[in-house]
């Protein structure tokens, strides 16, 4: 994707330099359209690819990075991953940034190193060298503290424990599983390397959106078996292709949808192509002969979305014993619950699955009729409103009667408040992004 849009910039007549500018402002705006946090995210990655690009060409080497002192905190307007892999994080105490995201690689690189972050802080009244208290916990920062607020921060920091070290229960006192959303197989690496207990979402959306073409089944395959390989014996879920409304391929021309929101994605667009679906069906099945692979089924509405996949996995299944290929023979399938409808009909599309998994991040929005891209109503975009509360008991009630385990693969997962309470509502797992290790600390800017 990035060199035709390279090479279109050139053939427009820009330089080589300009080329790379468009072509970062081009691919980092496609990106920030998409309502997945996670994939939005992905914005700051191309920006951070174009920039190494265009300093090669200009031949920038400087690491303005270097000669960090001892407890440093970093105050920025952004970073990307470069910068934080220029930096001697041994001397790095916290990350204070304007813009970034919970699920950047920033973050995720700063999580997996104890160090903590905080985003969408108003840095103008930050002096370089100023003393800084930053409670990763809460989400609280402290610009030259007096006397009393160092004391009020030591007495929260001596009561403070990392999230790894508190295991999260049941009411039955039955542990909640942890285990980690990835997009890639670097992703998994890392997730797994700091702890988690298995893959609860593998998005498999980055393998179509970095080729120039629908992948074949092998490729796929070779992805997924890899994925599955680095699980071992630990859970690898794979989602089904969650494309389509604002997550658009170049190469697969959708219908223009005035709300895409509401049209045709996840589930929707699959059955809408059910040869592109059985393919990766196919994949997904053969990678299921090296690991424990579990399949799941975004934005589904009704039971008979449900069936309808299930009816080409069995196809599927029919056509690669005929073909004696390895796979899995009764791999799970199992739903997104993000719908309004879904929760209605919970009872029965539990029936149906093989489990459940909560995504919060649609959830919430619809049935809080809130856009969580809106600023103006982001007051009603909210984890814990009495609705969505009661939307989550509803469905892991059904989950229960059904006798299938349910969890949650959305951002709610990654609030400690929420986590605690999604624990005692009775959910059996959480996935998230990374581990949840960030402490306190002390420190002066940089």
């Amino acid at each position: 994707m990035l060199r035709e849009t390279l090479d279109a910039a050139v053939a427009e007549g820009k330089t080589p330099v300009e080329a790379v500018e468009v072509a970062s402002e081009r691919l980092a705006a496609l990106f920030s359209g998409i309502d997945d946090e996670y994939l939005r995210a992905r914005a700051d990655d191309v920006k951070d690819v174009c920039r190494a690009l265009r300093d090669c060409l200009s031949g920038y080497v400087e690491n303005p990075f270097a000669g960090l002192p001892g407890d440093a905190v970093i105050v920025s307007e952004e970073l990307f991953p470069s910068d934080v892999a220029a930096m001697d994080l041994n001397r790095v105490r916290a990350f204070i940034l304007r813009k970034g995201s919970l699920t950047s690689h920033v973050a995720i690189i700063a999580r997996s190193k104890g160090i903590p972050v905080l985003f969408g802080v108003d840095i103008n009244s930050i002096g370089d060298g100023d003393r800084l208290l930053v409670d990763g916990y809460e989400g609280i920062l402290t610009v030259r503290p007096d006397e009393a607020e160092e004391e009020a921060f030591s007495e929260r920091a001596a009561h403070q424990t990392p999230a790894a070290e508190e295991p999260l229960l049941k009411q039955d006192g039955t542990p909640v599983r942890i285990y980690g959303n990835a997009g890639s197989l670097d992703d998994i690496r890392a997730t797994l390397n700091a702890g988690a207990e298995g893959i609860g979402l593998f998005r498999t959306e980055f393998l179509f959106m970095n080729s120039d073409h629908h992948p074949t089944e092998e490729e796929q395959f070779a992805v997924y078996r890899q994925a599955a390989l680095e699980c071992g014996n630990r859970p690898l879920t794979i989602r089904t292709l969650d494309i389509g409304g604002d997550k658009t391929l170049t190469y697969w021309e959708l219908p223009r949808e005035e709300n895409p929101f509401l049209g045709i994605r996840g589930v929707r667009l699959s059955l809408d192509y059910p040869g592109t679906l059985k393919t990766q069906v196919r994949a997904i099945l053969r990678a299921g002969a090296f690991g424990i692979v579990w399949m799941m089924l975004p934005m589904i509405t009704t039971c008979a979305e449900l069936r309808r996949v299930k009816e080409i996995v069995r196809e599927a299944e029919s056509e690669l014993a005929a073909e004696s290929v390895p796979h899995a023979s009764g791999l799970p399938v199992g739903i997104m619950i993000e719908t309004p409808a879904a929760v209605l009909t919970a009872g029965e599309l539990a029936r149906e699955s093989a489990f459940f998994s909560i995504g919060t991040n649609d959830l919430i929005q619809y049935v809080m009729a809130a856009d969580r891209g809106n600023p103006g109503v982001a007051r009603l975009y909210d984890p814990m409103a009495q609705a969505v509360r009661k939307a989550i008991e509803i469905t892991v009630a059904a989950a229960g009667e059904a006798g299938i385990p349910v969890g949650v693969c959305g951002e709610m997962a990654s609030d400690t408040e929420s986590r605690k309470w999604l624990a005692s509502c009775g959910v059996d797992n959480i996935s998230l992004s990374s581990p949840s290790l960030i402490g306190s600390v002390r420190g002066e800017t940089r």
